[in-house]
């Protein structure tokens, strides 16, 4: 989105023959680079790495997901997507259940994903990668730059467990 609107800005200003109006920024991607790396190094890196580290003690290495071909030797980032709209009301459900258990939409379809991966995999311990802004300062919303994070949500299903029991573990 910043792109977008600086391009758009440049080039009417620049059709126009007038100068760039894009104020300077207070800080640059570099910045906020060393600012990261100052922040997250000596104690504090330790400490981040030792409580991911009890967080994901245990965790399986692999999701069994049954396969149609054997896995490759090497691993690739290899895959495709498979994009669908879900049914206005349907969607409407599902916020409502999430809003009466204290949650999110969010947290009813990663619900919802988990324990249909348990299901497929018969792995009762599962760990799912989500991308989260990165933009944590205000300083940083008019850089162009890459500031995603990915951040690992785990969840136990357990037999038995209703999706409410699944969900507000989610939640938590």
């Amino acid at each position: 989105g910043v792109l977008v609107r600086e391009v758009g800005t440049l080039y009417a200003a620049f059709a126009e023959g007038r100068p760039s109006p894009l104020p300077e920024l207070p800080v640059q991607y570099a910045d906020y680079a060393a600012w990261q790396r100052r922040t997250l190094s000596g104690e504090a890196l330790q400490r981040e790495v030792a409580y991911w580290e009890a967080k994901l003690s245990g965790a399986p290495a692999v999701l069994e997901l049954p396969i149609d071909k054997p896995r490759p030797a090497v691993r690739s980032t290899a895959g495709a997507t498979l994009s669908f709209t879900l049914p206005r009301e349907l969607t409407e459900k599902l916020r409502g259940l999430g809003h009466h258990e204290g949650g999110s939409l969010f947290m009813v379809l990663l619900a919802g994903w988990q324990a249909l991966l348990s299901r497929y995999t018969g792995q009762d311990d599962l760990s799912v990668g989500s991308p989260i802004a990165g933009r944590t300062r205000a300083e940083t919303e008019g850089l162009i730059g890459f500031f995603v994070n990915t951040l690992v949500l785990r969840a136990k299903v357990e037999d038995g467990q209703s999706f409410r029991a699944l969900l507000r573990q989610v939640r938590g």
